[in-house]
């Protein structure tokens, strides 16, 4: 906008009565004048469009940042549901193994009995492993992650090239 005033004085100037005699070199001033009017008045015009555009896609950037968050979040509490679910796993092949151990030393007969109850218990629990479907929701999330970022990304490409048109402009 700096670049206006110059130029609006020049237009002021211009539109003043001009002495009786033109010379050519008043005639090649004003084609350069009108020349640098219709420039400027076109690169307004660019700018005018392209703001926007860039708004309306810095706000679709956010919508999408915000379904990222959303997916991310889903991503990590079902990520964090796998590791609980290992834990106990862990916890209860190491228990496994102490009954075991427990069930070699044991001498009588009906502790022994209970001890063997609860390996079979434990074994069935070790048997089923984590969650499927947990394994399995975790495996969309993650594919919708990677979707929506990829989507972000696009959007912030474009807000980039945008950016580059402005200042592209703005250097004229």
């Amino acid at each position: 906008m700096t670049r206006l005033a110059p130029i609006a004085l020049i237009v002021c100037f211009a539109a003043l009565p001009a002495p009786a005699q033109n010379s050519p070199a008043d005639a090649a001033t004003m084609r350069d004048l009108l020349n640098e009017i219709r420039q400027l008045r076109a690169t307004m015009e660019k700018t005018a469009t392209l703001g926007p555009r860039m708004q309306l896609l810095m706000q679709r950037a956010q919508f999408q940042e915000q379904k990222v968050s959303r997916v991310q979040a889903q991503l990590d509490e079902v990520r964090k549901q796998i590791q609980q679910e290992s834990s106990r796993q862990t916890a209860a092949t190491e228990r496994l193994t102490k009954i075991e151990q427990d069930i070699s030393n044991e001498s009588d007969a009906s502790r022994r009995s209970q001890l063997e109850d609860m390996r079979s218990g434990l074994k069935m629990v070790l048997g089923n492993g984590p969650d499927p479907q947990l394994r399995a929701r975790e495996n969309e999330l993650n594919n919708a992650f990677i979707a929506e970022q990829a989507t972000l990304t696009e959007f912030n490409e474009k807000l980039d090239a945008l950016e580059r048109q402005l200042e592209a402009l703005a250097a004229h």
